[in-house]
């Protein structure tokens, strides 16, 4: 006899009736949350063809990273995901592969059919409508309040925190999958099975996908819910051995997602943060200047609509970015914590909100109090130190951490969860006016995070980059003015670079190697272009005037690039005489763009001569400047053609006579004997075509001055040969040639 299942059709019924109110509760939360993020960025959307969020600056660079991703996939032959070398050229800079994985795998998708900018725009606004949607399904799951719920998904999404960052700091925008990741976390612990953990080690991969630093700061959070998972565990009287079975399964699982989602992630920066030369570590100073002052969590945006005039004075006060000094958390959520805190306070769930907001707040201080931009109170100077400085010396890689104030967006994710509570015990005492006490709650929410008009930049670009583009060589470019920071200050060269797709002289960094700079600062022209300066006398006798545009041929760099809007008159009419005497070359004027163009004369490369590695720091003997070396030091000379040519220096020994042996790669060129009396010197040398490593080397060894009494000299470094007036002059052989060839041409 044959059994047939019969379906149950109240059971289907009530199933699909669920599924479809969820599907319509989702779909009402999703259109609200994006019309409330249209409104209250207010004019972003409405200049999405012309127009990025924020003031520019990072803005810029943060596009250009998300360039870059594309770049380095499709041009293997140019760029690399870890060595950019359109930036910095011609040695490049270490880059971060995956400093925003989430942004750059979206703008991979959608670049065949967005612009650029319009895309960054895209994702910048899709911050706020996903993590208020997160925060929304995270509350709702707590309380089992839809008004509460939507009200935190509004602190969170659309805190003074996330409006501030975004104006340039799109990674750390990026804040969308945070509370997601606290949702399955939760879901977690009260839970059994292991979907939950693998769904929140997955958003857990995202978080780290949006920002690096935000992996850390989530990784303590999941920490704290495990410990909350164990004390639960402790306090239920559960068998204790089946329980903790449980717990190590559970987080095995979130570990065992988390770990392999993000060791690819990480894994440059790892190896960097464990080699001796971390250049991802920030100085000890950056720390507390970039930590939160305890006056900005109770001080309204500088961005606030009608707010803002009277805060950014007192803003002023505090020493950080101004993106990072906002952290208001606003009084209406205050209150609804305070009540949390009055009316829930035992319930576990909430103790380890209130718990852990605390924790990341406080921790977001960072390892001195600042209030008001003071460091010391009262009158004995005292300071206060904060529990940050045990996290710094105990988490892992925490020391690469350099805005500690960003541990707040988590506290951000903890108040808008406590006000989701308070918001919950308010409804209960007057049910029949809940939505009344909805809307006039969300109103004054609103109102205390109200910043619109909120700041847009246009994107414009100077015709000359889309000239260029057009050009199919590969070939680098100078752009005038070089600032500090390792290079441009003017984020927006790194667009114009997404347009024109030619390698950069310079450029801008985060972090950098101590010495990315080396080119621009020691280079002939580029160097005296950087500085606006003839700069002081080295060893090295050379006229920029003579090898300036040979130094640019010998790099391949093409056009120098001068905005006139940015240099002072004295700083302008120095780069454009250096030019005009160095180029002999008029240049295309851009008056509309403010632009000045050089296009670098094609001509035979004229040797010139570049300090190495190995030598001291140069010394003033006399009037004249003079540099020692140890047992070796390096000299790079480039040269058009090969040919012969004779260094001429001036030298003296130490002590006793030295062997100067010269070499040109590994083949001796010379072998001379210098006395400690100081003499000219005339050393031969072949010069092969390109670039020529000329070795100094003293096989003697060193001596330290400090040895001899005679001298009476306590200098104990180690030194052999000091040397001086290095010139790069023609051979004989080469001038006879010339003279000969000469008196053959008919005059």
């Amino acid at each position: 006899m044959e059994i047939r299942k019969t379906s149950n059709p109240e059971k289907n019924r009530s199933f699909k009736n669920k599924h479809f109110n969820n599907l319509r509760e989702f779909s009402l939360v999703g259109i609200s949350y994006t019309l409330l993020t249209i409104i209250l960025t207010y004019p972003v959307f409405f200049k999405i063809k012309t127009d990025i969020p924020g003031t520019g600056a990072d803005s810029f660079q943060w596009m250009r990273i998300l360039w870059y991703t594309k770049t380095a996939i499709k041009e293997a032959d140019l760029a690399a995901l870890t060595h950019d070398n359109l930036l910095f050229y011609p040695n490049g800079i270490e880059s971060m592969p995956f400093s925003s994985a989430f942004n750059q795998i979206l703008y991979l998708l959608m670049s065949p059919f967005l612009e650029l900018h319009v895309i960054y725009t895209i994702l910048w606004l899709l911050t706020f409508i996903i993590g208020a949607i997160g925060s929304y399904f995270l509350v709702k799951y707590l309380t089992d309040n839809k008004y509460a719920a939507f009200i935190a998904g509004i602190v969170f999404a659309f805190s003074p925190y996330h409006f501030s960052r975004g104006l340039y700091f799109f990674g750390a925008a990026t804040v969308e999958w945070i509370p997601f990741c606290a949702l399955y976390l939760m879901k977690t612990v009260k839970e059994e099975g292991v979907k939950n953990p693998i769904i929140a080690g997955i958003f857990f991969v995202l978080v780290a996908m949006s920002d690096l630093q935000y992996l850390i700061f989530m990784g303590i959070f999941a920490g704290l819910v495990f410990f909350y998972d164990f004390y639960l565990t402790l306090k239920a009287g559960k068998n204790f051995t089946y329980s903790m079975k449980q717990i190590i399964e559970k987080y095995s699982f979130f570990g065992g997602v988390a770990f392999i989602g993000v060791l690819p992630l990480t894994i440059n920066e790892i190896f960097i943060a464990l080699s001796d030369q971390n250049y991802l570590k920030p100085s000890v100073s950056e720390i507390p200047n970039l930590s939160n002052d305890l006056m900005s969590f109770f001080l309204p945006s500088h961005l606030h609509s009608f707010l803002g005039q009277f805060t950014l004075d007192l803003y002023s006060n505090i020493p950080s970015w101004f993106a990072e000094k906002v952290n208001f958390i606003g009084y209406i959520v205050l209150g609804l914590s305070v009540l949390t805190l009055l009316k829930s306070k035992r319930k576990p769930d909430v103790k380890f909100w209130l718990i852990s907001t605390f924790f990341f707040t406080i921790i977001s201080l960072g390892p001195i109090l600042h209030f008001n931009g003071a460091i010391t109170f009262t009158d004995s100077n005292l300071k206060i130190q904060l529990p940050y400085q045990i996290l710094y010396n105990t988490i892992p890689f925490l020391k690469n951490c350099r805005t500690v104030g960003r541990f707040f967006v988590i506290a951000t994710l903890g108040y808008s969860v406590l006000a989701g509570y308070g918001l919950s015990e308010l409804l209960k005492y007057k049910p029949e006016r809940k939505k009344l006490i909805f809307t006039i709650v969300g109103f004054l929410l609103v109102f205390e995070y109200l910043s619109i008009p909120y700041p847009t930049t246009q994107v414009n670009v100077p015709d000359f980059y889309y000239k260029i583009s057009n050009d199919k060589d590969n070939y680098a470019v100078l752009e005038v003015p070089q600032n500090s920071n390792a290079g441009y200050m003017d984020f927006q060269y790194l667009y114009y670079q997404t347009i024109h797709n030619k390698a950069l002289v310079g450029g801008y960094a985060a972090r950098y190697p101590p010495n990315v700079n080396n080119f621009q600062s020691k280079t002939p022209l580029i160097k005296e272009l950087k500085y606006y300066s003839l700069g002081t006398k080295d060893i090295l006798q050379e006229d920029v005037n003579d090898i300036g545009t040979s130094v640019l041929n010998a790099y391949n760099i093409r056009y120098v690039i001068v905005h006139k809007n940015q240099l002072s008159g004295e700083q302008l009419e120095f780069v454009s005489d250096l030019l005009n005497k160095t180029l002999k070359t008029e240049p295309d004027v851009y008056a509309e763009d403010e632009l000045i163009v050089y296009r670098v004369p094609d001509e035979t490369i004229r040797p010139f001569m570049l300090l190495g590695d190995g030598w001291n720091n140069p010394e003033n003997w006399e009037g004249t400047i003079t540099r020692w070396i140890s047992n070796k030091a390096t000299l790079s000379v480039y040269s058009g053609v090969a040919e012969n040519a004779v260094l001429k220096l001036n030298a003296c020994s130490l002590h006793s006579p030295k062997t100067l042996e010269v070499y040109n790669g590994k083949t001796l060129q010379s072998k001379q004997i210098i006395n400690s009396s100081l003499s000219t010197v005339d050393i031969p040398i072949t010069l092969n075509k390109g670039k020529n490593t000329i070795a100094l080397n003293v096989p003697e060894g060193t001596e330290r001055p400090c040895d001899f009494p005679e001298l009476k000299n306590n200098n104990t470094r180690g030194l052999s040969i000091a040397i001086q007036k290095v010139q790069l002059i023609d051979s004989p052989e080469n001038l006879s040639s010339r003279e000969l060839l000469s008196d053959r041409v008919p005059v």
